[in-house]
């Protein structure tokens, strides 16, 4: 059962198998997992429970109900990045652009052989990805519905011999409507909250929303469970308490709230926070000279991987003119008259496999993190020769100019600004970068020297404590990490099974 704001009468008081907090692509997987398997789970969620039916698709109304403080979280640092989390039922998941990606080979390769952890390899993992990729529906849409933004890259790359794919979504029945950011109005986006959430319920587990936990119950370094406040959704104050009594808790709140959790809880290892990596990216946009309207369609369609090697994949992005015209050069009346050219807008993004890492750390007062990440210069390079090789695609499909994320170079004209462009120096302040794939804060280790967690997912200093979202991923993937957070923390559940299964049959 999911429990609203008005299912509350006063505090809350539980006694589950399983208590996990977060319902995104980690703590959805873990509860479904375990609640199939005869396990009684119980789910804490901050945020609410949004659907088809709650929501319009408009960017306000989806800022403020889905994503934690309206969308305006991010790092510190030189220069700042937004770093947009989802806050609702089905976590990120549900407001992200459901695309999939396996987790690379070569990177499996390097947590094998520079962090010593030989369990995660292309065998063993494969049935973990085969059992999400059936449940999420992971499936290839045709270029019809991948629309005509996609479409005009597609003929740009060909005309300079690169090679553009498609992208492989978590859908069913998709029209292409391209508001995957804001909820899916047409239910076709199978997030947690319609798929992993619904099944969790189906096997009993119960699942309550606008409940923030606290405090972790710890006696004698193992965990017995969850505290803390049942949230008003209208006035943000807390109204009720609630005390969650657990055999094995979950935390499951995303790589830049957990660990601040963790260590506010009084967990000390010192891997708890440090190996930020946020796959950090960008906009390309270009004005073309035939109608785009490129709100039609998947809003993340297609990928170009020819320069994979040197870190950087072009990766397709549209949105609403609500965020876009806000990034794009001019005021007054020439931005009016580059707004009434919308329907010819085209926009592709820029994705770098990071080098660069930060750390997270709790806030000194009350509740919550502040993340920093200062991006290096070699990651700098990599971003603004992936904005180079996009322009170049879009004049070579036709644009009439391209609109970069540099304030002090923010427009191109031809193909020969681009050799001016790659020969200026930037400074990372002029740049306008976002990230939306924070990983890597408790990060797998074969010991406490080199990570939070061991191989099963659970505590170095805690017994009974696991971690199950994107915090636990050991490197930059390069590519976005749903897939794989999903596919780790259905390991994980496998985990945790075996050792309840262990507890209640040893003699």
């Amino acid at each position: 059962m999911i429990y609203h704001f008005q299912n509350y009468s006063g505090n809350i008081h539980e006694r589950c198998d399983v208590c996990v907090i977060g319902s995104g692509a980690g703590g959805a997987v873990v509860a479904k997992e375990l609640a199939e398997r005869g396990f009684s789970v119980i789910v804490l969620e901050e945020g609410g429970h949004h659907t088809k039916n709650t929501w319009n698709g408009k960017p306000a109304q989806g800022l403020i109900n889905m994503y934690r403080e309206g969308g305006s979280t991010g790092a510190l640092g030189n220069p700042f990045i937004s770093i947009t989390l989802g806050k609702c039922v089905g976590g990120t998941t549900t407001v992200n652009s459901a695309t999939c990606f396996r987790t690379p080979d070569s990177v499996l390769v390097k947590w094998q052989t520079e962090l010593g952890l030989d369990v995660f390899t292309r065998t063993r993992l494969e049935p973990y990805f085969t059992r999400v990729e059936k449940i999420i529906n992971v499936t290839e849409l045709p270029w019809n519905i991948l629309g005509k933004n996609v479409q005009i890259v597609k003929r740009g790359a060909e005309r300079l011999g690169l090679h553009v794919k498609p992208l492989r979504h978590n859908v069913r029945n998709c029209r292409g409507c391209g508001t995957c950011q804001f909820g899916c109005p047409e239910g076709a986006k199978q997030s947690m909250d319609v798929t992993y959430i619904p099944l969790a319920e189906k096997y009993g587990a119960k699942i309550f929303t606008y409940c923030r936990a606290e405090k972790l119950i710890i006696t004698e370094n193992v965990v017995r469970g969850v505290t803390g406040s049942v949230l008003n959704p209208f006035t943000k104050k807390r109204n009720w308490q609630f005390r969650i009594d657990a055999d094995i808790v979950v935390v499951a709140c995303g790589a830049l709230i957990t660990p601040s959790f963790l260590r506010a809880n009084g967990l000390r290892n010192r891997n708890i926070g440090r190996n930020l990596q946020i796959h950090p990216g960008g906009r390309v946009v270009a004005l073309m000279n035939e109608k785009v309207e490129g709100w039609k369609g998947v809003s993340q369609g297609a990928y170009i991987d020819d320069f994979e090697s040197e870190g950087i994949i072009l990766e397709g992005i549209f949105v609403h003119p609500s965020l876009m015209l806000a990034a794009l050069p001019g005021i007054g009346v020439h931005h009016k008259e580059l707004a009434i050219q919308y329907p010819n807008i085209a926009a592709f993004g820029v994705m770098i496999h990071d080098s660069t890492t930060g750390r997270v750390r709790k806030l000194p007062w009350g509740k919550g993190f502040i993340a920093g990440y200062s991006i290096k210069k070699i990651d700098i390079d990599k971003f603004k020769r992936g904005i180079a090789y996009t322009a170049r695609i879009f004049f070579a499909a036709g644009a009439k100019k391209v609109f970069t994320p540099i304030s002090s170079m923010p427009v191109l004209h031809s193909m020969n600004d681009i050799d001016s462009f790659l020969t200026r120096s930037f400074k990372p302040n002029q740049m306008e970068i976002l990230a939306f794939h924070p990983l890597g804060t408790c990060r797998f280790g074969r010991s406490q020297k080199t990570g939070a967690i061991n191989s099963t997912g659970e505590s170095f200093e805690i017994k009974n404590l696991f971690v199950s979202d994107a915090s636990i991923i050991p490197t930059s993937l390069g590519v976005n990490p749903q897939l794989t957070i999903m596919a780790l923390s259905t390991m994980i559940a496998e985990n945790i099974s075996n050792k309840l299964f262990d507890k209640t049959h040893t003699p």
